[in-house]
């Protein structure tokens, strides 16, 4: 066997909606009894952490249009600016995607090719395909094999870990700390005097089996007899000795168990109370947002539930920032679970990391007495879809011999007809498994917190620019300024009440008073900034059947928000800062979105709006150019009435830019552009009449027939917008100065975004081939000029 640190594993994920966790979660719980296994997502670890490590297992999924996840893009871009070198080390990589996609895998691909670049060892690599009939599980389980192979060879034979995973070491709090030694012997002699009830019952026994065989005696003379009625009779007085001693036993070992119980509870004095706010915002280094706003912005009717939410926050973000929500689950539905596995949800407990030699990243407190139901539903996420191995666990905590083999069925990776059915197609939860098999289970907290995934954050994208407003503790009639005017004149207000009230003084105490009192305000101002985050977040509903509807965790806990409750969130940047031409009014951008999506560009808008005022101001003209060359916004919604979401704003800025609206199931509003925009509202502002003056020339295309060619069509999208405007867009996509932000349903609104730019350039250039010209994309996409998930 090798020495100490060559058992030193690093096992790592890039995941987006969890299977990647959950590959690396099975083969965590198969090696660790094994190896020290350090458990990381992407984002986590430091590239020289990799030198700590002779063997790195990376799982790594590609979402969207072949982009990296949430929680691979700080490492993303790391590995991109690298230049250490890992040839010492031995890496083992497998990627997840769907060969439905033009990008297939790309992520594992390109993470191949630059560790490559980088000397580093690739000794196991594997790709798996959502579209396989065993969907990735097989090319898994062969890769997962071979790293295993290759750690026997390299360091010492074992056997996979297939016992329940035992990470966690719980203590229940039985008893109060403040409970008495004498009612400790209380509860000692009632259990005594129950057990000794049982005892005089076995005597009593044994005392009637003797009068009768004294009676047997009286009545047998024969001397053979006698003796073989002695030998019963010294056997039941044996038997009544051994049964006496079992029970005293017994009472001795109940005795030890409440002293054991006693002591458990005079030990947990000295663990603390689990604190929300301390664990989140201190431990976890989460920040803690107030919701101010939760409004719906869509009809009671309509058959999407979306929300404007607003955030106070004392924290700064940039454009386009992203903001990770911890959602919690709901506390009812929790409840009702936790009952049907006859699990007390009142009952506290402490946990304790019962594998200190494996860091990982785990949101669990230890050494806090948590309550059981706070455990659930803060950190352990019941409303993910069910993972095959957990099946296997499962089999061992049934006593039906029926279940157990179904259980194993479920389980089985290789033929997954079972699990398909029964668990992905119908996207069944933990959830729902134990609503559907709690009668035949048996499973408690230490099972279920060994077993059970870690809820996993959710990103949005901020719709707006650092805002700065302010809130005093005490409000008055005052405070309504202060929601309203900029903070440097915030202090006037309080000092001007006060002016008239004290003109008996001379002007030196006059100015001298107003100094104070102002740089008092101005203290306390500071003390009571904040900002304000908003968000535009959809209900995720997907119908399983007529009776059944799956909800998305993030989304349903944040429409189901009060104003006054908080969140626990963390501030990320997305892609589109990665391109910081954005801020530059000398790129061209085009925009192009459907539905809420629009919430990842609006802050682009926002901001590149202060630009243009800002400019304005500095060259102290009252208005701008008409030879401005706008940048082009192409909007898809439903519904003109239903989610044509931030309508009266995007009038405002119509004044550097173009802005197209198609409504794909709205029959007498299916285009919509610029005029019909600016019509809706009485708008002043004469920027805007100004620039519209000069659209037609820009574009050469009559909007007339552009409206009368569309309306031909019976549905309505984006493409058909960019189609008709496909020699303008040429243009752009072709210079350099031009970003194109896309955000939508990843498949297949992006895939076909790429399809329609390309057949727009080989239209414009025939003698080029198709591979060229995806090759001509893919570079504007790798130097993000073409950002396709802006979201991200």
């Amino acid at each position: 066997m090798e020495n100490k640190n060559t058992k030193k594993v690093l096992l790592t994920f890039g995941s987006e909606y969890g299977t990647a966790y959950d590959c690396c979660r099975n083969m965590f719980f198969e090696l660790y009894t094994h190896f020290d296994i350090d458990f990381f997502s992407l984002d986590e670890i430091n590239l020289m952490s990799f030198f700590k490590y002779e063997n790195v297992i990376i799982i790594v999924s590609t979402t969207g249009y072949g982009f990296y996840t949430h929680n691979m893009s700080k490492f993303w871009q790391s590995l991109d600016n690298n230049i250490m070198f890992y040839e010492n080390i031995y890496f083992h990589l497998f990627g997840l995607g769907d060969s439905s996609y033009e990008n297939y895998n790309i992520i594992a691909k390109k993470l191949k090719k630059k560790l490559k670049s980088l000397d580093a060892n690739i000794v196991n690599y594997n790709l798996g395909n959502y579209q396989h009939p065993s969907m990735h599980f097989t090319n898994f389980n062969i890769w997962k094999n071979n790293v295993y192979e290759f750690l026997r060879k390299k360091y010492f034979n074992f056997e996979i870990n297939y016992d329940i995973p035992c990470l966690y070491k719980l203590k229940y709090i039985y008893i109060d700390g403040n409970v008495k030694n004498t009612e400790i012997k209380k509860a000692i002699s009632q259990k005594m005097e129950e057990k000794g009830s049982d005892h005089n019952d076995y005597t009593n026994i044994r005392n009637i089996n003797l009068k009768n065989i004294n009676i047997d005696i009286n009545n047998n003379m024969n001397t053979n007899k006698l003796n073989n009625n002695r030998a019963h009779t010294n056997n039941i007085l044996y038997n009544s000795i051994q049964l006496k001693k079992e029970t005293d036993l017994k009472h001795l070992d109940y005795e030890k168990e409440i002293i054991n119980q006693h002591n458990i509870s005079n030990e947990v004095k000295k663990y603390e109370y689990f604190n929300l706010d301390e664990h989140f915002c201190k431990t976890l280094k989460f920040m803690k947002f107030q919701v101010l706003k939760n409004e719906r912005c869509t009809n009671k009717t309509y058959y999407q539930d979306v929300r404007y939410i607003n955030l106070k926050s004392s924290y700064n973000f940039n454009v386009s920032s992203l903001i990770k929500v911890h959602p919690f689950l709901e506390e009812k539905r929790t409840k009702e679970i936790l009952n049907l596995l006859k699990i007390n949800y009142n009952d506290y407990i402490v946990i304790e990391n019962n594998c200190v030699n494996h860091i990982r990243s785990t949101y669990i407190p230890f050494n806090k007495k948590i309550k059981v139901l706070d455990l659930f539903v803060y950190f352990l996420d019941l409303n993910k879809i069910v993972t095959p191995f957990f099946f296997y666990y499962l089999s061992k905590r049934t006593k039906s011999d029926m279940h157990k083999k179904k259980f194993l069925e479920l389980a089985d990776t290789v033929n997954i007809s079972d699990y398909y059915s029964y668990v992905y197609q119908d996207k069944r939860s933990y959830y729902d498994i134990f609503y559907d098999f709690y009668s035949y289970i048996n499973v408690d907290v230490d099972f279920l917190i060994n077993t059970l995934p870690n809820i996993q954050e959710r990103s949005y994208s901020i719709l707006n620019t650092l805002t700065t407003y302010n809130f005093l503790k005490n409000f008055n009639i005052y405070n309504l300024y202060y929601y309203n005017i900029h903070p440097q004149f915030s202090s006037i207000i309080h000092f001007l009440k006060k002016i008239y009230l004290k003109s008996t003084l001379n002007i030196f105490s006059f100015y001298i008073e107003m100094y104070i009192y102002s740089r008092l305000i101005r203290n306390k101002i500071n003390q009571n900034r904040y900002n304000i985050i908003e968000l535009l977040v959809c209900l995720y509903e997907y119908e399983i059947s007529k009776n059944k509807k799956l909800k998305g965790l993030c989304s349903d806990y944040l429409i189901n928000l009060n104003p006054g409750s908080f969140i626990y969130s963390k501030i990320e940047n997305s892609l589109i800062f990665i391109n910081k031409n954005i801020f530059n009014l000398n790129y061209r951008i085009i925009y192009i979105c459907t539905g809420v999506a629009i919430s990842s560009l609006l802050s682009v808008i926002r901001h590149r709006h202060y630009l243009y005022k800002n400019q304005e101001k500095i060259n102290k003209k009252k208005e701008l150019s008409n030879n401005l060359e706008k940048d082009i916004i192409i909007l898809g919604f439903r519904h003109k009435l239903q989610d044509f979401y931030f309508q009266e704003e995007l009038a405002n800025y119509l004044y550097f830019n173009y802005i197209y609206v198609a409504f794909s199931r709205d029959v007498e509003n299916l285009f919509f552009y610029n005029n019909e925009l600016l019509n809706n509202y009485d708008n002043n502002d004469h920027n805007l009449q100004l620039n519209e003056n000069s659209k037609e020339e820009k574009f050469n295309i009559n909007y007339e027939e552009m409206k009368k060619v569309l309306k031909k069509k019976k549905k309505i999208y984006v493409t058909d917008i960019i189609l008709m405007l496909q020699n303008y867009i040429y243009d752009l996509i072709k210079k350099e100065n031009t970003i194109i932000l896309i955000a939508g349903k990843s498949r297949p609104f992006s895939q076909n975004l790429i399809k329609t730019f390309a057949n727009i350039i080989k239209q414009k250039e025939p003698s080029k081939t198709i591979e060229e010209i995806n090759i001509f994309l893919k570079k504007k996409i790798d130097n993000f000029s073409i950002i396709l998930e802006s979201w991200y």
